[in-house]
Formats: structure tokens, C-alpha cells, sequence
């Protein structure tokens, strides 16, 4: 009687665990949706462009400095001395050098003004440190408080951004970079109040842990960086091959696969920490579990793609503001775009929590050369073509995931035959 009890209350709770995830991706999408769509109808296609690109900067940066620091603090004891003190150390230099890098970068590309370029850096100090406060709640599993945390940046942003343009009657890509500053403090001041004072209590920054930290970490945020800065190039090299223009209708064909790829970025954000709890319960690796879990993803992004592409003749208009043209074409690169990252993402996150970190940067380095190689002999070639740029980036990922699950399956089968722990096997490859 307990276990049958006990079943359908485990079942229930991950089912929370996996909604809250879904619902803390669907809310920081649905709130950059509103940004880009706000964007695009009122900065006109060169300015949005631009702030395709300042995007693009601000998510690689979060997901290298979120993979080293923030899946540490999920995968590593963070409340290890020493893995604390190089996370400290971690945290100060990544935003310090984030921060000025980004500016840099805008100014480079004249992305805007310089005090655009100071509001830059000012968001990406702002918005690290909140992202860490975010991944100790994804640590914790308490993701009805991410949520809370993720509604609030999007309304205070959206409250501000309304509140600055409406009295002056137009709106700069300033005033949204603002807005979010805005949005990025509310959200870290709640943050801090929600969360136990022992998981952000200060420790002093040391460079003693920094071997075992870089040990996980290192290949960790080596491989996660490979999909934001794969995005990033493609932008900025249909920005110089193509015009900005163009750009800023390959990213408008992007929103219209934003449900989608929220629902498989949050899939991974809940997989991952699970994973991580099924390996510290001494579970042993189940590729199946994975493989099952991509097949779900890819079947959700084929529908939401075809879905989208049949609704790109009367929805583009509307988020273009017939400033420039959205085809399905564009669209349809998109959903093959999602389609490959649904079949790699899950069975990473399961390598990844068994400490394969080196084996998924190897496979999706391979993969995201291919696809970068691909873009740029096509926009060498025929920069008319750029809408075509997210079928190239898209490719071999199926394939990856593959070869993921072919290594996940000969570890298990190797753990089978073998006396060591399950845990101390990855090591051995």
C-alpha cells in the first residue's frame, strides 16, 4: 500500500516540477517575445536588427557564464568551502569582463550610443547575477518562486518601457535597454528575500577550488557556449554579408517559433537537476529515459512548426507591421532548427549529469562546424539567400543526439558488466 501510495505523489511532484520549469521558460520567453515584438513595430528594421544582436550578445554570455557557474551550482556540492570560494571568484570576474566586453562590442558594431553602450553594460552586471539566483531555485527545485521571479522582471520592464516612451511619443532602443535594467533589479532584490540566506551567504573569492570547479565546469561551458554562440555568429554574418534589414526578418521568422523552442529550453532546465537527483540516488543511467524525452520534443516541434509556417501569411503582417516581408520558408529553417535541438538537448543533459561533459562538447563541436561552415559558404556565395541560414545551422542535429545515445548505452552497458560505482564510470572513458 505505501508504494502504490507513494508512486502517484512522486509522479504528481514531477509533474509540478516539469510545469513550474516549462511555465519559468514560457514566461521569460513570453516576456522577450513582447520585447522583440514591441521592437520590430516601433524601432523600425535596422534598429531592431541592432537589438537582434545586442540580444544575441546578452544570451552567449548568460549561457557560458550559466553553464560554468550556474549547472555547477546544480551538479557540484555548493556548499563546499572551496568550491564556493572559486565560485566567488567565478562570479566577480565573469560579470566584470561580461560587462565591459558587451559594451565594447555595441560600440564596435554601432549597435547604438555610447550611453546605450553604458545601459549595456549596466543590464549585463544586473542580469548575471540574477541569473545565478535563478539557477540556485532550479538547484532547489522550487520553481513556483522562478516563476514569481521571472513575472516580475516582465512586468516591471514592460511597466517602465511604457511609462519612459509614452510621454516622449517614440521609442529608442535605449529606453527598452533601461527598461530591462529596471526589470533585472526588481527580479534580483526578490530573489535575494525568497531565498534561504545560506545559498547566496558571502564567501571570500579564492582560486584553491578552481581545479575541481573547472573540472565540471570547464567542458560544461565549453559545449553550452556552441549553440548562443552559433546564433550570434549567424547575426552578426548576415548582418555584414547581408544588411541589417535582412536580419531583422530572419529574426522575425524566429518569433514565430518562440513557443517551441521555450518549451524544449525549459524541458532542459527541468531535465538537467533531475538527472542530477536520479545520479545522486545511485539510479543508474537509463539512455531510454532521454531518448524518449527527445522523441516528445521533436514530435512537439514538428507541430508547432508546420503549424507556423501555415499561419506565416497572416500572422507576419502583424508582427511585421508590413515593414518588411516574413516568408515560410524562413519560418519552416526555424522549425528544422528547433527539431535538432530537440533531438540533441535531452540526452546532453543526461550526459552532463553523469559528468560527460567533454563527450557532448565533442559532438556538438562537430556538429555546430558543420553548420557554421554551411552558413558562411551560403552567404558567401549567395548573401540573397540568407533566409536559407537556419537550415544550415541546423544541421546534424539528429544525428548528434544519435551518437549521444550510442555513448550513453555503451556506458550503461559497460556499468553492467563492471563492479565499479555507476557514477565512477565516465571516467574510465
Amino acid at each position: 500500500m505505501g508504494t502504490s501510495s507513494s508512486s502517484p505523489s512522486r509522479l504528481r511532484r514531477l509533474a509540478v516540477s516539469a510545469g513550474g520549469s516549462v511555465t519559468s521558460q514560457f514566461v521569460t520567453a513570453a516576456g522577450s517575445l513582447a520585447l522583440q515584438f514591441i521592437a520590430v513595430r516601433f524601432l523600425g528594421p535596422s534598429a531592431f536588427g541592432a537589438f537582434a544582436l545586442l540580444t544575441a550578445v546578452l544570451v552567449t554570455v548568460t549561457s557560458i557564464y550559466t553553464s560554468w557557474v550556474g549547472d555547477s551550482l546544480n551538479v557540484l556540492d555548493r556548499f563546499d568551502p572551496e568550491i564556493r570560494s572559486a565560485l566567488a571568484t567565478s562570479i566577480l570576474v565573469s560579470v566584470s569582463v561580461s560587462a565591459v566586453g558587451g559594451s565594447a562590442f555595441a560600440l564596435a558594431l554601432r549597435l547604438t550610443t555610447p550611453a546605450g553602450a553604458v545601459l549595456f553594460a549596466l543590464l549585463t552586471a544586473l542580469w548575471l547575477p540574477q541569473e545565478t539566483c535563478r539557477r540556485l531555485l532550479h538547484a532547489r527545485l522550487d520553481f513556483n518562486r522562478l516563476v514569481l521571479c521571472d513575472v516580475t522582471y516582465v512586468l516591471v520592464t514592460l511597466s517602465v518601457l511604457g511609462l519612459a516612451s509614452v510621454p516622449a511619443g517614440e521609442l529608442r532602443l535605449e529606453t527598452i535597454l533601461a527598461a530591462m535594467c529596471a526589470g533585472s533589479l526588481a527580479s534580483l532584490v526578490l530573489v535575494l528575500r525568497l531565498l534561504p540566506r545560506e545559498e547566496y551567504r558571502l564567501t571570500r573569492p579564492r582560486l584553491g577550488g578552481m581545479r575541481a570547479l573547472s573540472a565540471f565546469a570547464a567542458w560544461r561551458s565549453a559545449q553550452s557556449s556552441l549553440r548562443p554562440l552559433t546564433l550570434l555568429a549567424t547575426r552578426v554574418a548576415i548582418d555584414v554579408f547581408a544588411s541589417r534589414t535582412v536580419l531583422a526578418a530572419v529574426e522575425a521568422g524566429r518569433l514565430m517559433m518562440a513557443p517551441a523552442l521555450t518549451v524544449i529550453a525549459g524541458a532542459g532546465g527541468y531535465l538537467l537537476p533531475t538527472f542530477v537527483r536520479q545520479r545522486d540516488a545511485g539510479t543508474p543511467l537509463r539512455p531510454r529515459n532521454a531518448l524518449v524525452a527527445s522523441a516528445v520534443l521533436i514530435a512537439g516541434s514538428l507541430a508547432c512548426g508546420l503549424l507556423a509556417v501555415a499561419a506565416t501569411g497572416l500572422v507576419g503582417p502583424v508582427i511585421t507591421g508590413g515593414a518588411f516581408a516574413l516568408d515560410a520558408v524562413t519560418v519552416g529553417g526555424w522549425a528544422a532548427y528547433a527539431v535538432s535541438f530537440s533531438a540533441t538537448l535531452p540526452l546532453a543533459c543526461m550526459a552532463t549529469a553523469y559528468r560527460l561533459s567533454r563527450l557532448v562538447f565533442v559532438v556538438r563541436a562537430v556538429e555546430t562546424a558543420v553548420g557554421v561552415a554551411a552558413m558562411l559558404i551560403l552567404l558567401l556565395l549567395r548573401p540573397d539567400l540568407a533566409n536559407l541560414v537556419p537550415y544550415c545551422i541546423g544541421l546534424g542535429g539528429i544525428a548528434s543526439g544519435l551518437l549521444l545515445w550510442w555513448h550513453l548505452r555503451r556506458l550503461r552497458n559497460h556499468a553492467q558488466h563492471s563492479t565499479s560505482h555507476p557514477e565512477r564510470e565516465p571516467h574510465a572513458i
